[in-house]
């Protein structure tokens, strides 16, 4: 009888032992489907509460995944972007600006997101934006969110002027009227232009429409609209309605004339506004707001953030799947309702809460200026290798034109030789 209350008891524990086994081997293989998804922002640490409901809000809705959130520093993006890429684990999903990931996509180390993209996905973002991530015709990111500059003006001095506060310039010709006007009644220039940063000169051909390289990746801009605009700025400079810092004047410097009450107008983005506000609280009274000033297009600047995918990723089916999942309607509209941003997606742009034009208050009516104009956004200038010494090229061509060292045929010329030894 002991014996056999023995053998039932070791039994039990056996039957016990073998009903557990398939719970087990079933977390065992829950645990091998659990995959983590590596996400790196770019100073977004002040958004933590808004990137992390989003983070769990995803994981609710697919328990295999784990998303590891980390927030880099701007000033390290790109260059740990460009180590991670290299390295033989990268994130699965890194933000960047286009220009430096185009780059990337350019030397391989993107994975090109096309034959993962479906039709739907595409006609849920502007198409401005997909041209802004495409890469010889392929799309190598994801839109995240967009600024777009406008004009923002000192009313104080149009009315010493002698002008009115609703008196503003719509396009270059306009603004040379006004520069003259403004610089002849108060002695003070209109605007502090960075002309010779950034390739400023090559964006600025584009926004008239000037193509900017051939199909055979050579300098197309040598023309004679883009002669023109050389001379405009030529004259600005010889006749003193820019000043002689315009040669190397960076937009940081643009926005202090600004803020000083030195100039009538500002073209920035928004996001700029609070600075104002916080930094000369006078010159934030007297300003009001109008569209982005634009060239024979007619077309509207704009800048975007993205979301790429590693060429190295080991998770990219579900990064893309997160990708979109951060960067739908929703998700878009509750970012520009805590940032100074547009959404790149459509549904999300055509909110209400983009709709207050004639608000009083400068945030609220400079949102949607801006988002309008986004319904009329330029065509980006395409990814071209080696821009940075590109654009230095023109750079130093708008100087030797300012400084009456070179014609601007001669210097056009230049620059166009200087390009096409860089692209070949």
């Amino acid at each position: 009888m002991i014996c056999f209350k023995k053998y039932l008891g070791l039994l039990t524990i056996i039957l016990i032992f073998l009903a557990a086994l398939p719970l087990v081997s079933c977390k065992k293989q829950e645990a091998a489907q659990q995959k983590t998804i590596e996400l790196w922002t770019l100073q977004l640490t002040g958004f933590s509460k808004y990137i992390n409901s989003i983070i769990k809000d995803y994981e609710a809705q697919n328990s295999n995944i784990n998303i590891k959130w980390i927030d880099v520093p701007f000033s390290e993006g790109e260059k740990r972007a460009l180590a991670s890429i290299m390295s033989n684990n990268p994130p699965d999903i890194i933000n960047l600006n286009p220009n430096f990931a185009l780059t990337l996509a350019g030397k391989g180390g993107l994975e090109n997101l096309t034959p993962s993209l479906s039709k739907a996905d595409l006609d849920k973002y502007i198409q401005q934006a997909w041209n802004a991530c495409s890469f010889n015709s392929q799309i190598y990111g994801v839109p995240w969110y967009v600024t777009t500059p406008v004009t923002i003006y000192n009313t104080q001095i149009l009315k010493n002027a002698g002008l009115t506060i609703n008196d503003y310039p719509k396009n270059y010709e306009e603004l040379k009227y006004y520069a003259t006007k403004i610089k002849q009644s108060t002695g003070k220039y209109a605007f502090y232009p960075n002309i010779a940063e950034d390739g400023k000169i090559i964006k600025l051909f584009n926004k008239y429409n000037i193509k900017i390289l051939n199909q055979n990746n050579q300098a197309a801009f040598n023309t004679p609209k883009a002669l023109t605009i050389l001379n405009y700025w030529q004259e600005l400079y010889n006749k003193s309605l820019i000043p002689p810092e315009s040669i190397n004047l960076t937009h940081r410097e643009s926005l202090e004339r600004y803020l000083s009450g030195q100039s009538a107008f500002i073209f920035t983005g928004a996001n700029f506004l609070k600075i104002i506000k916080e930094n000369a609280p006078k010159v934030y009274a007297n300003s009001r707001l109008a569209p982005q000033i634009t060239g024979s297009s007619n077309k509207f600047d704009f800048s975007l953030m993205n979301l790429v995918i590693p060429l190295k990723s080991k998770n990219k089916k579900e990064a893309l799947d997160f990708m979109l999942y951060l960067t739908n309607s929703k998700n878009q509209l509750a970012f520009s309702k805590l940032a100074p941003i547009l959404p790149s997606n459509i549904n999300a742009l055509n909110d209400n809460y983009f709709k207050q034009i004639e608000s009083k208050d400068l945030m609220n009516k400079s949102r949607a200026i801006s988002a309008n104009q986004l319904k009329n956004a330029i065509v980006p200038i395409p990814s071209i290798k080696n821009k940075k010494d590109l654009y230095e090229v023109s750079n130093i061509m708008v100087q030797s034109v300012l400084l009456n060292q070179k014609t601007p045929k001669q210097a056009l010329d230049d620059c166009e030789k200087e390009w096409n030894k860089i692209l070949y």
